[in-house]
């Protein structure tokens, strides 16, 4: 790739690319998950889970569609990694829980995901990474706030 001489396209496209590429990369040398669901999962660890959380939660956690979101899950559930129930306190919306068998893949995707991670961020000082980690928090509250005007 030949990067364009505005930093900003860089950023801009590079984006893409980046995506776009650690998907392809990330399926390929994580064991077990595709980068997607590795992130979904890891996404739900995360939040609280008394109660179990909705896909909505999680789609929200994830700044995603919960449509998106449901069509991951539905698949996830009949691999028998998730399960999704109704939600006991609002009968519109479903909550999900994770295996013991999404569970034991999550631990046996550790080591390969660790790895990939490692391989990712090699080469790149603490600087660096402390730049780019400001950098991308700023573009993503720009956009919040660009998508809280557009609403």
């Amino acid at each position: 790739m030949k990067p364009p001489k505005d930093p900003k396209q860089v950023l801009f496209g590079g984006t893409f690319v980046l995506a776009n590429k650690l998907q392809n990369v990330g399926d390929k040398l994580v064991s077990g998950l595709s980068v997607k669901q590795w992130f979904l999962l890891r996404n739900i660890i995360d939040l609280p889970d008394k109660p179990a959380p909705t896909i909505t939660q999680i789609a929200y956690a994830m700044d995603s569609t919960r449509q998106n979101i449901t069509k991951m899950l539905e698949a996830m559930e009949r691999e028998g990694l998730v399960r999704i129930e109704k939600n006991a306190s609002d009968r519109r919306s479903r909550s999900v829980s994770i295996t013991e068998s999404g569970l034991a893949l999550m631990e046996q995707t550790f080591i390969s995901g660790k790895q990939f991670l490692d391989r990712l961020y090699e080469g790149i000082a603490p600087d660096e990474f402390d730049a780019a980690v400001k950098v991308k928090l700023k573009m993503i509250r720009n956009l919040q706030n660009m998508q809280e005007e557009i609403l």
